[in-house]
């Protein structure tokens, strides 16, 4: 967390700066009121207005920095918060493909979010409450001893015992906070679940059985948000408690010295005025502390997922392929005990097209997902141009691919064809004509939103969007997985067409559908059995 505190020093030492200033006006005022109580009380007019009008400026200069202290701290919370959420959604961006399915969605969710704001409230914004109540504990302690060296030391004895009980439940307080945090993200990731298969819930009408289930989940994740409260709750009675007995002892004490003559009624008035300004910012910082010890497991996992090394960022890439892919005697499986590809061999030039067929399981898929290092072979070798694919780390600047299911982002046309790339509308009205997609084909069209993953589009629409936009990324190697999967045959006969007529790529097309008549049209057909 220390980055980001760096990256927003300027805030945050522009907050300090304020705050002290407030605080040295905040106490001064305190003598300023006992000073008018005794003009008053001797009768003198006179002193009693000056007193006064230095008191009210005294009280604009406090209430003025206080305000620019506010808004420093507030620029400093969300400076910090927002370069968090920034590395928190790198660090998930740049992951491997593999490694990002290890996880639901739903637990990425819960990171940026949920564990993201809990540490804004509970770190960000309370660093600058820390040193405000801090610095005003030191000013107002050195205040007390100005004015009274013995009601000092009482009241600093006594206000400064509740610091220690939040460092006497430290465990417990992070054990309650980390187990309602992992609670949050296992209830996200179900949520999210059911949100994705919101089509089968209605099909399947289970409706009340997710519900019930919704509710077993979220019933258990505020369970453990009650825990964490309950001890912070109790955490602050405790310290309310110690903190206003310590403060009747303090007040017991200054009213024998007025009594025995050695306090005027407004040292008195100002003594109890310092008690005051100090019994409030020593139970805060109680609670501020909690808050650090509560929150510290949390800030160390979070730099740990957030400040690992952005592999993908420095991946050696493979540019493009000039002549072929080979396979060579490649054996592979999820599992020890059951390959899906073994010894398999094949070898693919660029500018042709190839066909891989079989049944569910064969290990259609797998091959291609090989190319594109998800996996490393178990034995054998794949070469690109004669270098062992293990040379590179990512193989994605040479290969596009598209896979069965349609992903489209909520956003404009023009953008899920272009990705954000720097493309004419020209050319991107060419490539929708080339693909008959005539009725997209026009500037209108291309600033039309697209729902989420297409939902306003048919699936053949869909498709072809998705095939277009690979084309015009137009790199050297494409890859189309399950690309007839649920079309029906009029759709599916215009995509094999389209497929078909492409050219200059390494076309890998993976497909049990693929029309018998039309599989002579491939270089070379790859049949895979299942194992």
């Amino acid at each position: 967390m220390k980055r980001y505190q760096r990256k927003n020093g300027a805030y945050y030492l522009g907050a300090l700066v304020f705050i002290l200033i407030s605080t040295v006006f905040a106490v001064a005022l305190q003598f300023f009121k006992g000073d008018v109580l005794d003009a008053a009380i001797a009768g003198d007019a006179g002193t009693t207005l000056k007193y006064a009008v230095l008191l009210m400026g005294f009280i604009l200069g406090e209430v003025l920095f206080y305000y620019g202290y506010k808004r420093l701290g507030a620029r400093f919370s969300v400076g910090c918060t927002r370069l968090l959420k920034r590395d928190i959604f790198e660090s998930i961006l740049w992951q491997s493909y593999v490694a990002y399915k290890e996880k639901q969605q739903g637990e990425y969710v819960a990171k940026y979010t949920n564990e993201a704001d809990m540490i804004k409230a509970r770190y960000f914004q309370m660093l600058p409450l820390f040193w405000e109540i801090l610095l005003r504990i030191i000013f107002v302690s050195f205040a007390l001893f100005v004015l009274d060296w013995r009601i000092a030391l009482v009241t600093i004895l006594l206000l400064t015992t509740p610091l220690y009980i939040p460092k006497l439940i430290e465990k417990r307080l992070q054990k309650a906070q980390t187990e309602y945090l992992k609670a949050v993200e296992d209830n996200l990731a179900k949520v999210n679940d059911w949100f994705s298969g919101f089509e089968i819930i209605k099909n399947h009408s289970i409706e009340r059985q997710i519900l019930l289930r919704f509710d077993q989940s979220n019933t258990l994740t505020m369970d453990k948000l009650l825990r964490d409260m309950v001890l912070g709750a109790t955490a602050q009675l405790l310290t309310t408690l110690i903190s206003y007995l310590s403060y009747f002892i303090v007040l017991a004490c200054s009213t024998w010295l007025v009594l025995s003559g050695e306090f005027s009624a407004g040292d008195f008035f100002v003594a109890i005025g310092m008690i005051d300004q100090l019994s409030y910012p020593l139970i805060s910082l109680a609670e501020i502390v909690r808050q650090f010890v509560a929150i510290r497991p949390s800030c160390l996992a979070m730099e740990r997922f957030v400040f690992r090394s952005h592999a993908g960022a420095h991946a050696k890439s493979l540019p493009g392929i000039d002549k072929e892919i080979c396979y060579h005697s490649v054996s592979f499986g999820y599992t020890d005990d059951r390959p899906l590809l073994q010894n398999f061999s094949f070898r693919a030039e660029k500018g042709k097209k190839y066909l891989m067929k079989g049944p569910s399981g064969c290990g259609k898929t797998t091959a291609v997902n090989l190319l594109l290092r998800y996996y490393d072979v178990t034995s054998g070798e794949i070469t690109m141009d004669g270098v062992p694919i293990t040379e590179y780390d990512t193989t994605y600047p040479a290969m596009t691919v598209v896979r069965q299911e349609a992903v489209l982002f909520h956003d404009t046309l023009r953008n899920n064809l272009t990705m954000y790339c720097d493309m004419s509308d020209e050319k991107l009205i060419r490539m929708l004509q080339s693909l008959g997609l005539d009725r997209f084909a026009n500037l209108q069209s291309l600033n039309r939103v697209i729902t989420e993953n297409g939902a306003n589009l048919s699936g053949g629409e869909k498709k072809r969007i998705c095939l277009a936009r690979a084309l015009l990324r137009d790199t050297s190697v494409l890859i189309l997985d399950e690309p007839l999967a649920n079309l029906d045959e009029s759709t599916a006969q215009k995509i094999e067409d389209l497929l078909l007529s492409i050219s200059g790529k390494l076309l890998f097309v993976v497909s049990h559908q693929f029309s018998e008549e039309k599989l002579c049209l491939f270089d070379d057909v790859i049949a895979l059995g299942a194992r």
